[in-house]
């Protein structure tokens, strides 16, 4: 049977799409329009987040940037392409304690922010080093303690004056 190419590109639009990774969890887009929902969410590693919305009224995306409510893009980072007014982006966490911190590209300026933390979020607990040789910002007496002291000086002066 002969084709033309009008039957190839049938035939390739009528192709079943590739078979993507089931949702985990989704995130879509805030009543407002300018939120991601939820913004943050806490997965574990080798989970994946879909990020749907269909027929917003503003287009919207996902890209990646360098920490938290930062406007610098991470070159080579996750992103879904430009910004649609509907979407089904997925994308599978594979490191584990570690954070990804996004934004919605047009909307950046709104902050339309959003994060994802895997197991622990990579959060290092500080330890307390401090030795009693240490000369410490706690150990000087601050703003506080030098506006008391004059008040109760001035307190006592005034009163002294009162009962001359």
């Amino acid at each position: 049977a002969a084709s033309n190419g009008v039957i190839h590109v049938i035939d390739k639009v009528l192709m079943p799409p590739a078979d993507l990774p089931a949702c985990d969890h989704t995130v879509g887009i805030g009543l407002s329009g300018m939120a991601f929902n939820p913004s943050v969410i806490e997965i574990n590693v080798g989970e994946t987040v879909c990020w749907q919305w269909t027929d917003e009224t503003m287009a919207h995306n996902v890209k990646e940037v360098d920490g938290d409510k930062s406007k610098i893009f991470v070159d080579g980072g996750v992103y879904s392409g430009a910004a649609e007014t509907t979407v089904d982006f997925r994308y599978t966490f594979t490191e584990d304690s570690s954070t990804f911190y996004y934004v919605c590209e047009p909307h950046i300026l709104a902050e339309m922010y959003g994060k994802v933390i895997v197991g622990d979020g990579g959060i290092v607990e500080e330890t307390n080093t401090e030795t009693s040789d240490d000369k410490s910002e706690s150990n000087t007496p601050g703003f506080v303690s030098v506006t008391a002291v004059i008040a109760l000086v001035g307190a006592l002066l005034f009163a002294r004056n009162r009962n001359e």
